[in-house]
């Protein structure tokens, strides 16, 4: 894993300034992006309107964002007034230089997602873990946050694997109460919930979501 600072994309022309997460990145002023294998990773950029139009539409007030990796859609949360955001990763360091400012109102967790134990109630926990750990979260770790979020989002890839958004689409009904197909720049999300509030947000959401 590579950490790149934007100046340092910038002066070596590593990404297209008209590029999805270059101006993303430059909107919310993060100061580094992450690069693996040769391709800038995260966050999925269809999560980010999604995660602006919850936290600016409801009370939401303790948000959880899991595989946070540069912390942009934490950021996107406090810049709404979340008051508390939670990021979780395996390596918070880029995610701690970008959300810096909020100090005291971030809490940071170096972890592996699938060792992560929960125990508090979220009004959101985001999911933009990377596409081949989607299976085994789906097995293993999403059916424990059932009954500690009021809305629950995950990003499972792009509008083209019809078949595979199906089958996760599947597996997230089985769990929550309420599951919410919804497509955005080429990328795939679901939204659940299986609170009662958490249901009513989601309905109000979708109603008007353009």
């Amino acid at each position: 894993m590579e950490i790149l600072s934007i100046d340092e994309i910038e002066k070596k022309k590593l990404l297209s300034k008209y590029s999805p997460i270059y101006l993303l990145a430059k909107k919310l002023s993060l100061k580094y992006l992450i690069k693996e294998d040769g391709i800038f990773t995260g966050p999925a950029v269809g999560l980010a309107p999604i995660v602006e139009r919850i936290t600016s539409n409801f009370p939401i007030n303790h948000v959880l964002d899991l595989c946070c990796g540069t912390g942009a859609l934490a950021k996107i949360a406090l810049l709404n007034g979340v008051k508390k955001v939670t990021c979780l990763d395996v390596n918070i360091k880029i995610a701690k230089e970008n959300l810096a400012k909020f100090k005291g109102k971030v809490n940071f967790i170096e972890s592996d997602v699938l060792k992560f134990k929960i125990e508090s109630f979220y009004d959101l926990i985001i999911l933009d873990a990377p596409l081949e750990l989607i299976r085994k979260l789906i097995k293993n770790f999403i059916p424990s946050l059932k009954n500690f979020c009021n809305i629950f989002l995950i990003w499972h890839g792009s509008v083209e694997e019809e078949e595979w958004n199906n089958w996760v689409r599947d597996k997230l009904r089985k769990i929550f109460k309420k599951v919410t197909e919804i497509s955005c720049y080429g990328e795939e999300m679901s939204c659940c919930s299986s609170t009662k509030k958490g249901i009513e947000w989601l309905e109000k959401l979708f109603k008007s979501w353009v």
